[in-house]
């Protein structure tokens, strides 16, 4: 496992993550009201500081009301 390799990923995906909501204008609040992940836990991700697994990526999309694939175009 390369850690430097995987941290730049994580930040890459969280900048994307917060770019995107900010985009459709939602709070974390907002979104994590519509989907089961803690607002904890999607700040750690925006800011690239939490690894996370499939099913959180896909319930991040619930909340932001996108397909999954738009989190993994960055």
């Amino acid at each position: 496992m390369n850690e430097a390799r995987d941290k730049k990923r994580l930040e890459a995906f969280g900048e994307n993550l917060r770019k995107l909501r900010d985009n459709l204008k939602l709070s974390q609040d907002q979104v994590v009201a519509k989907c089961d992940v803690t607002k904890g836990n999607l700040s750690n991700i925006e800011n690239g500081n939490k690894d996370f697994n499939f099913t959180t990526l896909l319930e991040i999309a619930k909340g932001l009301g996108i397909h999954p694939k738009e989190l993994l175009d960055f």
